[in-house]
């Protein structure tokens, strides 16, 4: 290893000192190029003498006449360590001005030949004062890329747990609630309990509530305030508000409140113990209770408001996968308004309140579930117009409301009172109830595309039939007797081509029977008594082959000055009984009674052996009754009493004349001018 050889002291040398590191050439020519040709520019002037690689000599400022010093760097071997080499003392004489020296006699380091350079691997990187750092070494830009990350991160982190919050909520409602607690003037609020603040009461109010109520607007005994309360602290099942039956969980529980469930003769009695049902339990735990089946055997059930699942509960039908599909609590004692919350029970298929004491309106919210086919409130105290929304149920497939007006029957509730179905809204002080009002059958009847049975019987409906009655193909029964429908029959309900039952007796409708009826090749019963119809029975009549009943009595006369109207022998459907009439093979029940038909009884109608009831008393029909018509009392024209099934006006006529008609075999003989009839078989 070479060693370093002093300087001479009290000389100062200056010099620019290249740094040689090795890299290869091609990677920094054009930056080492532009270097050294500014290099040479600045050295042109002082004509440097050409020198070995990696040379600097350096003048003595002292003495012109010290011999100059060449420092020699030794060549690069790998294998050994970066040393200087000794600076050996040059004893030659100094150069002229103008070779190795500057004007101010300092060493000058000339350039590398570049021929020499293209014969090594490697170069020397010059060191700039100027330079500046690589940027992924800036300090400032390594900071402000780390606040970046953060930030990248924070946002990833709040998405992710964003979509996961608001998937587990879809589970319910695709519903995401955001709770901002209610305002309120006062200055503190009451503690709350992890229940409460368990978002339970905020799911509930945006998903089942209706018409804007919140649970800060209830009382708190009304029934929706109450099944909060219970699903909160009494249910053990404990739900969450995540719980995919938390809706229909809290809905039935509102219907239990809202319908006195502790009234109830079947599964309602919810208490410690309670000697009318003989429920032993604690409360709201686990209930049982025995119901007879419609065989007479015995099922066992769950007691509503009990913390068992609510698909057990008595009355309760659910699919597999728990979802509550049919609901049933016929004449158990039901009491109170149905709810509009029950439009949120979206599953429903068939709903069945029948034989109850629930009163006030249907509420219109029942049009919007979506799975409803069949829904069932028939013999009920409601009352109030039928909402218009229900034609937007388009799924239904039965509709039965009837008997709402003129059904009697008393309810208990819990604490005592007495409920009326008679009286609007169960209340003696309310007056009678008329029942279910609106036009029920008009334009918008169609609409109803998927109906089968439309049973609104014993309410005060009005309005005319709409001929657009007819676009319900699917229709079987209709029963629309006992209300204030008027006007004529439409034509178009011609068109019910699957229709069984046709009943309208019993309304204002002053009209005459289609003559297409025949086209109704289904039907089966008609009923079209106590009206204002008139006109003979169309001759296409007789081709329904299938038609058991026909009920064609009483055909009113009304008075234009007082409005009463009372049924006469001198009004109403007029002509004779044809012949084809035997071609009604299967006809039980003919009942014309009250009307103006004329003529004599065709014996062809001997023909109908199942005939069981035959009323033509209180018409025109006079003579004989056929033999073929008498035989049939040995067959279904007969009872155990053998009265009430076969009228005639057989009886003297006021009192003294003769006979209106002569019947040797009629069960009941009527007098044609006093309309006094008297068993006479």
């Amino acid at each position: 290893m070479n060693q370093l050889v002093p300087l001479p002291s009290q000389m100062t040398y200056s010099f620019r000192l290249r740094f040689t590191f090795f890299f290869t050439t091609e990677k920094k020519d054009k930056k080492k190029k532009s270097r050294r040709e500014r290099e040479t520019n600045s050295d042109e002037e002082r004509a440097p003498l050409p020198v070995n690689r990696g040379e600097a000599e350096f003048y003595n400022e002292a003495s012109a006449n010290v011999a100059p010093v060449a420092v020699q760097a030794s060549e690069y071997d790998p294998t050994n360590e970066i040393i200087p080499s000794s600076i050996p003392e040059d004893t030659e004489a100094p150069r002229e001005e103008g070779g190795l020296f500057s004007e101010e006699g300092l060493a000058v380091a000339l350039a590398v030949d570049n021929a020499a350079e293209d014969e090594f691997i490697y170069a020397a990187i010059e060191y700039d004062p100027d330079s500046k750092p690589p940027l992924h070494k800036n300090r400032r830009f390594r900071l402000y890329t780390c606040i970046a990350l953060v930030i990248v991160v924070s946002v990833v982190v709040v998405v992710v747990v964003y979509i996961t919050k608001s998937a587990k909520g879809d589970e319910i409602v695709n519903l995401s609630v955001d709770y901002t607690p209610p305002p309120t003037a006062a200055p503190t609020l009451a503690p709350t309990t992890d229940r409460e603040a368990s978002g339970i009461k905020e799911q509930i109010e945006m998903g089942v509530l209706q018409r804007g109520v919140t649970f800060q607007d209830l009382d708190k005994n009304d029934p929706r305030w109450l099944a909060l309360d219970w699903i909160l602290f009494k249910d053990q099942m404990q739900l969450q508000s995540n719980d995919k039956n938390l809706y229909q969980r809290y809905v039935m529980a509102l219907l239990a409140y809202s319908f006195d469930s502790l009234a109830w003769h079947y599964c309602g009695e919810h208490r410690e113990f309670d000697p009318k049902f003989g429920n032993v339990t604690e409360e709201y735990v686990v209930e049982n209770c025995t119901v007879l089946d419609m065989t007479g055997d015995e099922e066992e059930h769950s007691v509503w408001l009990s913390s068992t699942p609510e698909c057990g509960w008595y009355g309760a039908v659910c699919s597999s996968d728990d979802v509550l599909r049919g609901l049933q609590l016929i004449g158990n004692s039901l009491i109170g308004e149905i709810p509009p919350e029950i439009s949120q029970l979206r599953f429903l298929q068939y709903l069945a309140f029948n034989g109850n004491c629930l009163y006030g309106t249907i509420p219109p919210e029942m049009s919007t579930m979506p799975n409803l086919l069949s829904l069932e409130l028939q013999g009920n105290g409601l009352s109030g117009y039928m909402p218009v929304e229900m034609y937007d149920a388009t799924k239904l497939q039965l509709l039965n409301v009837a008997m709402q007006y003129d059904y009697d029957d008393t309810c208990q509730r819990s604490n005592g009172t007495l409920v009326y179905t008679m009286y609007a809204r169960g209340n003696l002080a309310n007056g009678l109830n008329w029942g279910l009002t609106g036009n029920v059958l008009g334009n918008q009847t169609s609409r109803w595309e998927s109906m089968k049975g439309l049973h609104i019987f014993d309410n005060s409906f009005t309005g005319e039939i709409s001929d657009q009655i007819g676009e319900l193909k699917y229709l079987v029964f209709l029963r629309a007797q006992n209300n204030q429908f008027s006007g004529l029959l439409p034509n178009g309900m011609t068109q019910l081509k699957k229709l069984r039952e046709l009943y309208l007796y019993q309304n204002g409708l002053w009209s005459d029977i289609p003559p297409d009826i025949g086209l109704m090749e289904d039907l089966e019963d008609i009923r079209l008594g106590e009206n204002m119809m008139y006109n003979p029975i169309p001759e296409s009549f007789y081709n329904l082959r299938k038609m058991k009943n026909v009920w064609l009595q009483d055909t009113y006369e009304c008075s234009n000055v007082t409005n009463d109207c009372e049924a006469s022998p001198d009004v109403g459907f007029e002509g004779t009984i044809q012949t084809e009439i035997g071609n009604l093979k299967e006809l039980s029940q003919l009942v014309i009674n009250n009307n103006p038909f004329n003529g004599t009884l065709p014996s062809e109608l001997g023909n109908c052996e199942k005939l069981s009831i035959l009323h033509i008393h209180q018409t025109n029909i006079e003579g004989t009754i056929p033999k073929s018509v008498c035989l049939l009392r040995d067959k279904m024209l007969n009872t155990e009493t053998g009265t009430g099934i076969f009228y005639a006006d057989c009886r003297p006529n006021n009192k003294t004349g003769d006979p209106w008609i002569s019947c040797s075999c009629c069960t009941d003989c009527c007098d044609h001018t006093t309309r006094v009839c008297i068993a006479d078989d």
